[in-house]
């Protein structure tokens, strides 16, 4: 049974920093040092950490944001042990944080992730109920483990946690949809091929951008090919929310996988 709750001691705090080399395999250098998640934690934001058996096996970490007279809820790093990902931990964490957050009257938390790996999309769109419309480029710069090899580019999650599909998305998670119209991307044996960004014109209600399935196979097999569709995705993410898109889901045909790219709502 998974357990989520608050650290409660300096020495909780510091498993953080074994679940992010165990997680992400990053050198020592580039994690993130408890002192900063136990300076932000006593400055109003979160550390809480998944347990299990006995042991740490997962955290989130967020603190306060503050722009245009506006107050969020940044959600800087969740990590879970490579033995306990796929089990629900992921998915609790953020359950908590969104409880937490809105017990302090915080209807909104922010984060960045890969928009490359899918499987952190699919948690984060689809069974969250999150969406993504801003794209950051070489965000954090090169980085080593999971991240190495290819420009560390980002795209900006917003969780509205009040939101209807919020709530629909957290009682029942569907499956991933399947991809209607023709992709802004496909692939071949010669390795990938761009479909033209006009497709973007005139413009649909929803259009699907293919990425590649798993970006760390890849990345094993062929670094430059990683990088053509990273380079790729980049120009076509960026160009469809400046067209007024949001990310909102994931899909999949059979081994394909594409982001689902809807026409944001009027506010």
């Amino acid at each position: 049974m998974i357990q989520i709750r608050e650290a409660r001691s300096v020495d909780e705090i510091m498993l953080t920093e074994e679940l992010q080399l165990d997680a992400w395999g990053f050198s020592e250098r580039e994690i993130a040092p408890h002192s900063a998640l136990v300076a932000s934690q006593h400055s109003g934001g979160l550390v809480a950490l998944a347990w299990a058996e006995g042991e740490a096996v997962g955290f989130v970490w967020g603190f306060p944001a503050y722009a245009g007279g506006r107050i969020w809820m940044h959600s800087h790093q969740m990590a879970v042990r490579p033995d306990w990902q796929g089990k629900g931990v992921a998915l609790a964490l953020k359950r908590f944080q969104r409880t937490w957050a809105l017990e302090r009257s915080i209807d909104t938390v922010t984060w960045t992730f890969d928009p490359l790996l899918t499987k952190n999309a699919r948690l984060n769109l689809g069974k969250l109920g999150a969406w993504a419309g801003t794209y950051y480029a070489d965000f954090y710069g090169l980085r080593t483990g999971l991240y190495a090899g290819i420009p560390a580019d980002r795209l900006l999650i917003t969780w509205e946690l009040e939101d209807e599909r919020v709530r629909e998305r957290l009682r029942h998670i569907p499956p991933p949809p399947p991809p209607r119209g023709k992709p802004l991307a496909r692939t071949s044996g010669a390795g990938l091929e761009l479909r033209p960004l006009d497709l973007l014109e005139p413009e649909a209600n929803e259009v699907y951008l293919r990425v590649p399935s798993d970006i760390e196979a890849l990345k094993a097999a062929d670094m430059g090919l990683a990088e053509a569709w990273r380079l790729f995705t980049r120009e076509a993410f960026s160009r469809a929310f400046a067209k007024g898109y949001r990310a909102v889901d994931l899909a999949r045909d059979d081994d394909a996988v594409y982001y689902q790219l809807s026409k944001a709502p009027d506010r």
